[in-house]
This record gives C-alpha cells, sequence and structure tokens, in this order.
C-alpha cells in the first residue's frame, strides 16, 4: 500500500508545476473526493481503478496556462 498523503503531495506538485508545453502524466488518486486541481485547458483523458492497489489512476494532460496579450 501508498504511504497516506503522498499521493497529496503528487496531486500539489502537478499543481505548482511550471507547465512549458503540453504534459501527459498518469495519477494515483487514493481519495477521489478529493479535487484534483485543473488548469483551465488540462483534460483527464482516461480513468481506472485499480483494485490492486486500491487506487484511482487517472490519466491527464496539462497544458501552459495561455497569458492574455494587453
Amino acid at each position: 500500500m501508498g504511504e497516506y498523503g503522498a499521493e497529496t503531495e503528487q496531486i500539489a506538485d502537478i499543481a505548482e508545476m511550471e507547465i512549458t508545453e503540453p504534459t501527459l502524466t498518469w495519477l494515483e488518486v487514493s481519495q477521489p473526493q478529493q479535487p484534483i486541481p485543473l488548469g483551465k485547458n488540462d483534460r483527464v483523458i482516461d480513468s481506472r481503478f485499480n483494485e490492486q492497489h486500491d487506487v484511482w489512476e487517472v490519466l491527464l494532460v496539462a497544458f501552459p496556462d495561455e497569458e492574455e496579450e494587453s
């Protein structure tokens, strides 16, 4: 089993990353009631429940934030 809170740190790391190009990554979510911070253009591509590890696996594509020109 994974360490409690480890997934929260992984999700926080994803949220704090400076995305400069489209990034495809798998996240393990053991507490699906907790929100995953997504950017405006980010998308969940796929998800499935992994019974062996008792977690949801979420395939996420994160895109760079678009900076609006004034």
